[in-house]
């Protein structure tokens, strides 16, 4: 029997996973369908908090936390796979096309300033000194230095194979069928490989969390939304930094494409790729660097974001069960946060304490 059971093999299963096996338990780690085959993969690998969240706060102080741990914890992982995992910190630009868009970007920046985080007004000239190949449209914008992206694909792999490494139970293509209980208490899981047991469950399956949790008749307030991305082949358009502005992002990887997105779909379970899904992107994404309209398109690809109804993640104990805890609830920060969920949620179930987690703690939504 392990001593802890994470059911879900996306970013935040993997990780946490991770770093409870490098803590010294025995875990075991099951995956429905392909490791980080969901969100995880199809997401674009930002970690850019100053730009995803609109006010000060828990989230912006997560965010902001796990981009400081990324550093050390993306070294670690590549001297324990010997794989290149892409980190790049080099910086991001927020942009206004018009005065009304400046105005909602300068009040940002005015209480991001003032908090102490690293940002710079720029416009202009400076605007077309950051990235050379923003349009003449652009009026101004919020430059963060610290910021930046990562392959996400390459993380998923290298956690991956860190896990295995480090003596994590790795079980893939295992779906649950049901949560064990014995009086009060979770016990583990029966699953299509047969029961696996342990001292104490995570669930950190994405948005299938309220369908999961309905097995024990628990609601949980967890939906998918759909995120549609494509990439395209930088030959030609060498951008110097990642762009986002109201309507899309530009991300240029080390890899040469350039990622764009994303979508934001009420779609339910599907996650196909649709045509109305990649106009969107491209209308998006084309004012803001004039060069994509000859850009070469390579690919397309969607994923379920696990959205909640507050926009914060669920991390902690399940509130009338002993053994059970969730760690999922992203929705489309999940690479940014997972090296600070996995430390958050591993110190949690080392310690019982959950103050480290209280402004996401399941039990705001139960009673």
């Amino acid at each position: 029997m392990s001593d802890c059971l994470v059911v879900g093999g996306g970013i935040i299963g993997l990780s946490l996973a991770y770093e409870l096996s490098r803590r010294g338990m025995a875990v075991t780690l099951v995956e429905q369908g392909e490791w980080g085959g969901q969100a995880s993969s199809a997401a674009a690998g930002m970690l850019a908090p100053l730009k995803e969240f609109a006010s000060p706060g828990p989230m912006v102080d997560l965010g902001m936390e796990s981009l400081r741990l990324y550093p050390q914890w993306a070294q670690e992982l590549e001297e324990v796979t010997a794989g290149d995992v892409q980190l790049s910190l080099e910086g991001l630009v927020t942009v206004a096309l018009d005065e009304q868009e400046s105005e909602e970007l300068r009040a940002k920046y005015l209480w991001q300033k003032e908090a102490g985080h690293d940002v710079h007004w720029v416009n202009g000239k400076e605007l077309r000194e950051v990235e050379p190949l923003l349009t003449e449209r652009a009026v101004a914008g919020i430059y963060s230095p610290g910021e930046g992206h990562i392959n996400n694909r390459l993380l998923l792999r290298s956690l991956v194979t860190a896990c295995r490494l480090q003596g994590v139970t790795l079980l893939s293509g295992c779906v649950v069928s049901g949560i064990a209980a014995e009086g009060g208490r979770v016990v583990g899981v029966e699953t299509s490989s047969g029961p696996i047991r342990a001292g104490h469950t995570v669930i950190a399956s994405g948005a299938w969390a309220g369908i999961m949790m309905k097995m024990l008749d628990v609601a949980i307030p967890v939906r998918p939304v759909r995120g549609q991305i494509a990439a395209v082949s930088s030959e030609g358009i060498p951008l110097r930094t990642v762009i986002f502005g109201k309507s899309g992002y530009i991300t240029p990887k080390k890899d040469g494409k350039i990622v764009i997105g994303a979508t934001e779909d009420e779609s339910g379970f599907q996650r196909e790729v649709t045509l109305a899904g990649l106009a969107s992107i491209f209308q998006g994404v084309m004012p803001y660097v004039p060069a994509l309209h000859a850009a070469a398109f390579l690919e397309a690809w969607g994923g379920l974001r696990p959205a909640t109804a507050d926009g914060r993640p669920l991390l902690g104990p399940v509130p009338g069960w002993e053994g059970l805890s969730l760690a999922g609830g992203h929705f489309r920060n999940g690479i940014l946060l997972s090296p600070v969920t996995a430390k958050r949620m591993a110190d949690y179930l080392e310690s019982g304490e959950s103050g480290q987690i209280a402004p996401f703690l399941p039990s705001r939504f139960l009673s």
